[in-house]
């Protein structure tokens, strides 16, 4: 037996814990076990999962919960006892005598491990490791982009094409986001719920939106997908207007533009994602708005941006307190302006840190009257 006194523990099925799908690329509903030493590297999953595992997973060590005697367990114990039962018994087996887990591990497996001797620590560098996308990785977050472009697409298109009757377009904010949602299926992406909200909903960031679309408001489209089978999420907003907007909206929008390119020319390896924020919100300071620094109620009123990958918000932030940017990071740019007198302004873009900038994945054009 080859003996790890340490290693990493992960437990859970890999489509709802995005740490399991990051290390073994194996997607399934089915619970699972998985751990990783200096020189072991391993996964413990049912029966019927194993086969599948062995063809699909990047990792070469596949087991059955079969060969540790799991019904037994269950039939001696009870379900929930048998689940820390199991593990303990494969760690004792593996001569694990202490463990690193996530921060989202059981608290209830935890202190049954704790009462067997098993020494419990925080994997506090799991997060950070994912932060630098790979290549693959890049890739797969630019194809769920390109889905995320074509189902804005299809939402501009169909806007453009609406009626008008009484300054309201003959399209209401539910029939554009199942639109949008037609289109990221069409192209192997889901997504939970898009904003499209309109007028003053629109001065609320996070407002999902409903009800008629207006003429001559502004209509903010965020749509943040990711792909049903690689399970990387993109993000983009854009701001659009059906006829004329206000002096205050064209002045909105044409700051929120400016922002984002004092932000594209700040992002590069070693800076932070707080230099990038305070570059954003100097610029909007300047032009006299309020800013999420300053604890404005009106204005720019969230962080400049956040890491995407497996999850839709990751390290780094663009934010206060944001931690250094590292070549690989991949990150939204999203300033954005917001006034309940006017409506909201917000436009996003996903970008990857390079060591001398960005490099920008988004490829929708940014126009605000169509």
């Amino acid at each position: 037996m080859m003996v790890m006194r340490k290693a990493l523990l992960i437990t859970g099925n890999s489509i709802h814990n995005a740490n399991m799908y990051y290390f073994t690329k194996f997607l399934t509903s089915s619970s699972m076990v998985y751990i990783k030493g200096d020189k072991k590297e391993f996964i413990v999953l049912s029966q019927m999962e194993v086969e599948r595992a062995k063809k699909e997973s990047k990792i070469l060590d596949i087991r059955s919960t079969a060969d540790y005697g799991f019904k037994e367990m269950v039939k001696k114990y009870g379900p929930k006892k048998a689940r820390y039962e199991l593990l303990y018994k494969i760690l004792h087996e593996e001569g694990i005598s202490s463990i690193n887990v996530p921060n989202d591990f059981s608290f209830y497996v935890a202190g049954e491990l704790k009462k067997k001797g098993v020494g419990i620590h925080l994997a506090e560098e799991l997060d950070r490791d994912r932060e630098v996308k790979s290549e693959v990785e890049i890739e797969c977050i630019t194809r769920t982009q390109r889905a995320c472009e074509k189902a804005m697409r299809a939402a501009l298109n169909v806007i453009k094409g609406a009626d008008v009757t009484s300054d309201k377009l003959n399209i209401t904010s539910e029939q554009v986001k199942t639109i949008i949602e037609h289109e990221l299926v069409d192209n192997q992406c889901r997504m939970e719920d898009p904003i499209v909200s309109c007028g003053e909903q629109s001065s609320n960031p996070h407002c999902v939106g409903s009800g008629a679309l207006l003429q001559d408001a502004p209509i903010l489209i965020d749509i943040f997908p990711y792909h049903k089978k690689e399970r990387y999420y993109a993000d983009m907003s854009r701001t659009f207007l059906r006829g004329t907007p206000a002096p205050e909206i064209k002045e909105m929008y044409r700051t929120v533009l400016d922002a984002q390119e004092v932000a594209f020319n700040t992002i590069r390896a070693g800076v932070t994602g707080e230099d990038v924020h305070n570059a954003v919100c100097d610029l909007f300071e300047e032009r006299g708005y309020g800013t999420d620094r300053a604890n404005a109620k009106i204005g720019f009123i969230h962080s400049t941006g956040h890491g995407i990958g497996l999850d839709i918000h990751e390290n780094p932030s663009l934010s206060e307190g944001g931690s250094e940017l590292r070549a690989g990071n991949v990150i939204t740019v999203e300033p954005g302006l917001y006034d309940p007198k006017f409506g909201g302004v917000r436009i996003e873009d996903l970008v990857v840190v390079t060591n001398r900038g960005h490099q920008n994945l988004t490829k929708f054009p940014k126009q605000l009257v169509i």
